[in-house]
């Protein structure tokens, strides 16, 4: 039997993945929930065959500690960001599960793994740092507009948010100007930087640099205030709310 440690800080995501891969027949000999445990864990030892790894934990990103702590045993990313690293990563590790796990993803997954295994493959962890530390990711650096019939060009820096409306998708700049852009809000969102930008919500994409304060709104949600986007109601959905607080820092 497959023996598997879950590294996951969320009790909830926790449990359901244990369960998952009890289903699988996937002996889970252990949850770890920080960053510091999992460097004691591999420090120790034990006799997992693979770990399903969560990317974000609550105190830190688990790399930063994979660079540190060498950890031989194949890994299976799991992550709530669609873009977060994976271009760097993918070609290095097992595989990875996009948040929430697909019952057919992780089986798609055990069956890569044990077909690796069988080969006695193993993942080279400090190419996946050095790709980390060196990755030239192509995200956007600018993106340009339609003003009449002239072209604009704006560094992606400049721009404090993306927003849908009426089925158009604009940008708003640093100088409280919107443009109208060729990009479905997804379209645009998966060539950001993941770390300068979010997706609050269905419609609205927001810069991390931009943001003057983010306060309590009804149901639970949050509301982000942008001095540039005055006009602009910036509110968090629920589901995202505990995701956002971990990309702000």
């Amino acid at each position: 039997m497959i023996k598997a440690i879950v590294v996951e800080d969320e009790a909830v995501a926790a449990r359901r993945i244990k369960k998952l891969l009890e289903e699988q027949e996937i002996k889970v000999l252990g949850v770890v929930h920080t960053n510091k445990e999992l460097a004691r864990t591999i420090e120790l030892g034990n006799d997992a065959d693979v770990y399903f790894m969560d990317i974000n934990l609550s105190d830190g990103i688990v790399f930063e500690t994979l660079q540190n702590v060498e950890l031989k045993t194949p890994i299976i990313f799991t992550t709530a960001y669609d873009q977060y690293a994976i271009k760097a990563f993918k070609q290095n590790s097992i595989d990875y599960l996009l948040k929430p796990i697909n019952k057919e993803d992780l089986k798609v997954a055990i069956t890569k793994f044990k077909s690796l295994h069988q080969q006695s493959a193993a993942l080279d962890m400090s190419a996946i740092a050095k790709l980390l530390d060196n990755q030239n990711p192509n995200y956007r650096h600018r993106i340009k507009v339609k003003v009449g019939e002239k072209l604009r060009s704006f560094n992606i820096s400049d721009i404090v948010m993306f927003y849908s409306s009426d089925k158009v998708t604009s940008l708003q700049t640093n100088e409280g100007r919107s443009y109208p852009i060729d990009f479905t809000i997804d379209n645009i969102n998966s060539e950001l930087d993941p770390l300068k930008f979010y997706k609050v919500n269905r419609g609205q994409i927001v810069n991390i640099d931009h943001i003057s304060d983010v306060i309590s709104y009804s149901n639970s949600r949050l509301k982000v205030m942008i001095p540039q986007a005055k006009d602009k109601e910036i509110i968090i959905a629920r589901d995202r709310v505990k995701e956002f607080k971990r990309w702000f820092g």
